[in-house]
């Protein structure tokens, strides 16, 4: 079955365990084997949905770290903490393989001059 069609069935079907509605499983245009495949997924789904109850974290759990957050935080923007760039990191790495071919390239260049090719 197509991963992505398989990831959106799926999808579906959760947000309905999730309101308490029943999702249309059998709308979907599946071969026996991919239908097959989707029953057992689904039913794996259910059992999960019916074994996992939801917590709800104690008021004083959310406001002690809350407040571990918030001084991490206060704590690393005083430090001068800067988070991480993708982008930059990637233009460095960039710049160093370009570097680094250039280098490779001179030598070559010098190694077949002094063969005299």
């Amino acid at each position: 079955m197509n991963p992505r069609k398989l990831k959106e069935i799926l999808a579906s079907h959760a947000e309905g365990l999730l309101q308490a509605r029943p999702g249309p499983e059998s709308a979907y245009d599946l071969s026996t084997e991919d239908e097959a495949e989707l029953n057992s997924l689904i039913s794996v789904a259910e059992q999960v949905k019916s074994t996992l109850r939801p917590v709800a974290p104690s008021r004083g759990f959310e406001s002690t770290l809350k407040r571990q957050l918030l001084t991490t935080a206060h704590l690393r923007q005083a430090e001068g903490y800067s988070p991480p760039n993708p982008e930059r990191d990637l233009l460095i790495l960039m710049a160093i393989v370009g570097f680094v071919l250039s280098l490779a390239g001179v030598l070559l260049a010098l190694r077949l001059r002094s063969q005299g090719i």
